[in-house]
């Protein structure tokens, strides 16, 4: 009967196998070397795998499952609250509106989350993105992108029925921008020993989609107004200009 593999070990057996990809890649990764770094046997390790690339195979989805959840918990919450409240009204689309300030924190909130699953699994990513050339993973993590990409433009299209963001941009630019931002912060991450500061980030990238990149306008500092009323002689007088009477949409 065969002996039954001990969970504590294959803990230890996949953390040494997560540094050992990172450090190497999938080829080179050695599978005494990862039973070494874990006090475990070589012939251990086929308790827990039948070969290396079954184990990151392991990694790979278990990562995909959790960013799957994260997806789900965020499309029902966003569900949830337009149901509640209906499209956005013009009033709602203030900065300082209730329902923009709890749709701005449910989003930022699933935002950092995204950030700290990408974070707990860098050493995978950076596996996909560097250390999978010649293998069967070459290529997943760009499926993987195209993929949530498809998600991004799903949730725009939810967010334009909610009257939420402008309707004369097409969902596909909107994810591209969206989805270049993601990766290549990703991109970076996988390479830093520090952890980034997710709150300073998503601050900084939600002003830059909220205000655009174009300088503020400068504010003229004020006149104080003469106590004495300036007279202006009938020659300049003239009749008030219809335009500047409308009323801004």
């Amino acid at each position: 009967m065969a002996r039954p593999a001990d969970p504590h070990a294959r803990t230890a057996l996949i953390a040494a196998a997560r540094a050992q990809f990172r450090a190497h890649g999938i080829q080179k990764a050695r599978i005494e070397d990862i039973t070494a770094a874990c006090g475990l046997s070589k012939g251990a390790f086929y308790l827990h795998a039948e070969s290396k690339e079954a184990l990151f195979t392991e990694l790979v989805m278990q990562f995909e499952r959790q960013l799957d959840a994260l997806f789900t918990t965020r499309i029902a919450e966003e569900e949830a609250f337009f149901a509640r409240g209906g499209p956005f009204r013009p009033k709602d689309l203030s900065p300082t509106s209730e329902r923009m300030l709890t749709l701005n924190e449910m989003q930022v909130r699933h935002d950092i989350a995204a950030l700290e699953l990408m974070w707990t699994w860098r050493d995978v990513i950076h596996v996909l993105i560097n250390g999978c050339q010649g293998t069967a993973f070459d290529g997943v993590i760009w499926q993987a992108i195209d993929r949530e990409q498809q998600r991004v433009v799903e949730a725009c299209e939810r967010m334009k029925k909610a009257n939420v963001i402008r309707r004369d941009l097409s969902n596909d630019v909107l994810a591209t921008m969206f989805m270049g931002v993601w990766v290549l912060t990703m991109r970076k991450m996988v390479a830093q020993e520090e952890k980034p500061d997710f709150h300073a980030l998503i601050a900084e990238l939600n002003l830059l989609v909220g205000e655009g990149i174009a300088p503020r306008p400068a504010v003229s500092p004020k006149v104080p107004k003469s106590s004495t009323p300036r007279r202006v002689s009938v020659a300049h007088r003239r009749a008030p200009n219809r335009l500047s009477l409308r009323k801004s949409p």
